[in-house]
């Protein structure tokens, strides 16, 4: 009996499908559509969105409609039908989802107005894109309830447009301390602002996780914040209101990106697949790269997102290419910078905790690293 159960034992082990092993896939977090089953403010159906974050190589898109537009008794149910009938678009190359950007309830520093270059303009967007959730958040959640909520849901929540500035985040908000341990990711290249004003949040990013900083455990990702295929061609036509700053601004903007430049915004996700729940898994641990017109590269970066428990700093990324400069950011600060690499090694021994983050530039496409953290033993830290 026991030869044959461990026989038995042996075939089912042989038989068993292998782990399958982790992979790059491609994702966006932050989309806009024209009204479906909710309300929202692109100018494509969402089909159409899909179909082009599928024509670009994207493994992962989701649709998040505001949450302004999404009020009233009936709000929860129209999410999750369009929820389910979004999701019925996934194919074998493309996975499909339908989250929200939610606009939170706004804190002491809240301003619906502001003035930019001596121009009126819109003020603060206290926005969290909800990913993976399966629960409805209202309008108006404060930041803590809403994150909460999205966890409950199976999801995570990610703070968008960081600021601070004007359009994006009041100061202190998303910062606030009763926040820090429920946020799971930042956007570090928002693909509208980026492609209209040539804003990004790389120092947001490195800030919030360094330990001198906010301390933030969370991950690197991107939102191409697209509102349809003339998105970023209306956002740069209103600078031209701006007179002579409209020149300074628009010599931050990287020069072409084609039809759609908002779409080179996207976020390198390491899972075994690219489903919903193997997606929001790896946010979770951090495994997320934020890039920005670098199609087609790859990384190898063990301990991404790690929280490494000693002072040995020890750090490895290769490419599968070469790029023209990688910088590796410690506390904040630059530490090196290797150029025309392919793969970068350092190493140190440290007696306070850091937080690590590599930086690429090539031509006009650019990369940012999720942190890893290392916490060396009680007994070896300086005071």
């Amino acid at each position: 009996m026991l030869r044959r159960t461990a026989a038995l034992v042996f075939a089912a082990a042989l038989l068993a499908p292998a782990a399958r092993a982790d992979s790059w896939w491609r994702a966006n977090f932050h989309a806009h559509t024209a009204d479906s089953t909710v309300g929202d403010d692109g100018s494509e159906l969402p089909a159409a969105l899909h179909a082009a974050l599928r024509a670009r190589g994207f493994a992962f898109s989701v649709h998040t409609p505001h949450s302004t537009l999404a009020t009233g008794p009936g709000a929860s149910g129209a999410w999750s039908r369009e929820r389910a009938t979004e999701g019925r678009l996934s194919d074998r190359t493309l996975t499909v989802s339908v989250g929200q950007e939610l606009t939170v309830a706004p804190g002491p520093a809240f301003r619906a107005r502001t003035e930019v270059l001596g121009h009126e303009a819109p003020g603060n967007l206290d926005h969290l894109s909800l990913v993976g959730t399966t629960r409805f958040v209202p309008s108006g959640t404060p930041v803590a309830e809403a994150c909460r909520a999205a966890h409950e849901g199976g999801g995570v929540c990610i703070v968008n447009h960081p600021g601070p500035g004007p359009m994006m985040w009041e100061e202190g908000l998303w910062e606030a301390p009763a926040n820090r341990g429920l946020i799971d990711g930042l956007e570090v290249y928002n693909g509208q602002a980026l492609t209209a004003v040539g804003i990004d949040f790389e120092a947001r990013y490195r800030e919030a996780t360094a330990y001198r900083g906010l301390g933030l455990k969370i991950a690197a990702v991107t939102g191409a914040d697209t509102h349809g295929p003339s998105s970023v061609k209306r956002a740069r036509s209103r600078l031209h209101a701006f007179g002579k700053a409209a020149e300074m601004l628009e010599r931050l903007i990287p020069p072409g990106g084609g039809e759609r430049p908002e779409l080179d915004a996207a976020t390198l996700v390491l899972a075994p697949s690219p489903s919903e729940a193997a997606i929001v898994a790896a946010v979770r641990s951090r495994r997320t790269v934020a890039v920005f017109r670098l199609d087609g590269l790859t990384l190898d970066a063990p301990g991404l997102g790690q929280v490494r428990a000693t002072g040995d700093v020890k750090l490895h990324v290769g490419f599968s290419r070469p790029v023209g400069e990688v910088t590796l950011y410690r506390e904040g600060e630059p530490v090196r910078s290797w150029h025309n690499a392919r793969e970068v090694d350092f190493a140190e021994t440290i007696t306070r905790p850091a937080a690590y983050v590599f930086s690429v530039r090539d031509g006009y496409g650019r990369m940012l690293t999720s942190a890893t953290w290392f916490e060396p033993p009680e007994s070896s830290r300086t005071p």
